[in-house]
């Protein structure tokens, strides 16, 4: 009796440990933090073309009903081509957003997210150098940028606290001399604790 009694525990906690657990997702007030890795969409350029990348690290919380605010740091770098050689784009930025769930499936394992985020932040151009190397002169300049964004996320629960992200999203700028609208696709992980 014994033996089955301990047989009997063990099978339970080893059920209870492979079964996953949905008692610890989507809690009002759960914080987490992404880390996020990200592509720049632009006209005429190659999706994968050399120096275009960005990388961000956010803060979410949860509110109820499953949405949630976030802060996000970002930072994009885009070459941009002048003859044969690029102008360097760099862009940091700050996020304060808001998502809300469009769609998920009946186990609350894969959500589609829709927000909003406003921005602000600096952006340099060409290093701060107004000469081009072939003696042209840059009229663009580096200065403060500031706008809003539409983001599109699709979240999956890999575990109960770590999610696997991706995320489309359209920035759209006020106070900078190139691409008022500037479109991204990132993908990366959130830990929520």
């Amino acid at each position: 009796m014994k033996k089955k009694l301990i047989l009997s525990v063990c099978v339970a906690v080893a059920m209870a440990f492979s079964l996953p657990s949905h008692a610890q997702r989507l809690i009002p007030k759960q914080k987490g933090m992404e880390v996020m890795g990200s592509v720049p969409l632009i006209k005429g350029e190659k999706f994968f073309a050399k120096d275009n990348f960005g990388v961000g690290v956010s803060l979410t919380r949860y509110l109820k009903r499953e949405n949630y605010t976030f802060v996000l740091a970002e930072y994009e770098q885009q070459n941009m081509p002048y003859r044969n050689y690029g102008i360097k784009l760099k862009d940091a930025q700050l996020h304060l957003g808001y998502m809300h769930p469009i769609l998920s499936d009946n186990g609350k394992n894969v959500f589609l997210y829709g927000g909003i985020s406003a921005l602000g932040g600096y952006e340099e151009l060409n290093e701060d150098k107004k000469l081009l190397p072939d003696g042209a002169t840059l009229l663009d300049r580096s200065r403060f940028v500031y706008g809003g964004a539409v983001h599109l996320s699709l979240e999956c629960f890999l575990t109960d606290n770590v999610l696997l992200l991706l995320k489309g999203q359209g920035r759209m700028l006020f106070g900078t001399d190139v691409h008022r609208f500037r479109p991204a696709l990132s993908a990366g992980l959130r830990f929520n604790f």
